[in-house]
């Protein structure tokens, strides 16, 4: 909302005693920066299994085969991600525990 992200309270008890007291059950709020917006689409599009790099250049002015040259090696060595012209490609492999390949995609502090 308004550019930026919130959380609900994600314990049942805090959640209720809010929603009680006629406030929103909000646990916390994150503005995020455009380079946190970016690297959100790209974990997304990740997680479909496909990354369109004219895309992040477009909207973004990244080339995120240089931004994320480390990252996208080692899952190229790994075997579960390749180029092809377009973007990146995870494989069937790469879908599967996608969530526990991504976290050198993020910002140092959101490891």
């Amino acid at each position: 909302m308004g550019g930026s992200n919130f959380q609900n309270e994600h314990d049942w008890g805090p959640y209720l005693t809010k929603i009680a007291e006629g406030k929103l059950p909000i646990y916390r709020a994150l503005t995020p920066t455009d380079e946190e917006r970016m690297i959100r689409e790209l974990i997304l599009q990740m997680k479909l299994g496909e990354v369109d790099a004219a895309y992040f250049q477009g909207k973004f002015g990244t080339d995120i085969y240089r931004r994320f040259a480390g990252p996208i090696g080692k899952l190229q060595k790994q075997g579960f991600l390749t180029l092809d012209g377009k973007g990146l490609l995870l494989n069937r492999e790469g879908l599967l525990q996608v969530d526990r390949l991504l976290h050198e995609f993020f910002l140092p502090e959101h490891r």
